[in-house]
Formats: structure tokens, C-alpha cells, sequence
């Protein structure tokens, strides 16, 4: 399964707001289609503190697994939603290197 060009923009624009940000060297966002999993991680000094997994479904909506936590929550998510999430953590985490 692919992403639709919508969700592919959608991730582009949150890749390089990682990137304009300087926080690509903190942070991973990249889909795989052969699993229909995005895929985001956050690093802090080389130790992977956050990955969470969003699995597309055959209906076209995205579920969340913590992959740390072994958890699944059974709730479906819009992928700006989910970009939202992942945003919010970042910046959450990141605090000290807001200068926007």
C-alpha cells in the first residue's frame, strides 16, 4: 500500500520542517510501503527515546502502536492528525532549540 499524494505532501512538509528546524539529526519520519507503516523516532544523545508506528489499513485510516510500549490503541487517526502528534512531541522534547 502507498501513501495517496496527499499523505506523501503531508509527510514531505513535516520531513523538511524537521529539516529547517535542525532537528533531523533528533528525528526520523519515513514510510514503508511493503508493512504500510510510517515510522517516526526521536534520538537524544544516540539513545532512541520515542518510535511510534502508524499502520495504514486496508480502509485507508491509520491506527497507532507505541513500539516501545508494545501498545496498541484501537482508535483511527486523519494523517494530519497524526503529523500534529508527532509535531507537538518534537517540540515538546526539544524545547531549548525553539528559535521560530
Amino acid at each position: 500500500m502507498q501513501l495517496t499524494q496527499e499523505e506523501q505532501k503531508l509527510l514531505s512538509t513535516y520531513q523538511k520542517w524537521l529539516k529547517e528546524n535542525n532537528l533531523n539529526g533528533n528525528c526520523n519520519a519515513y514510510f514503508i510501503s511493503k508493512t504500510s507503516m510510517l515510522v517516526f523516532q526521536v534520538w537524544e544523545f544516540e539513545k532512541l527515546i520515542s518510535e511510534t508506528i502508524w499502520l495504514k489499513s486496508n480502509n485507508e485510516e491509520w491506527q497507532f502502536y507505541i513500539k516501545n510500549l508494545d501498545e496498541k490503541i484501537n482508535k483511527t487517526f486523519l494523517l494530519e492528525e497524526i503529523l500534529k502528534i508527532e509535531k507537538d512531541f518534537v517540540l515538546k522534547t526539544f524545547k531549548e532549540k525553539q528559535n521560530w
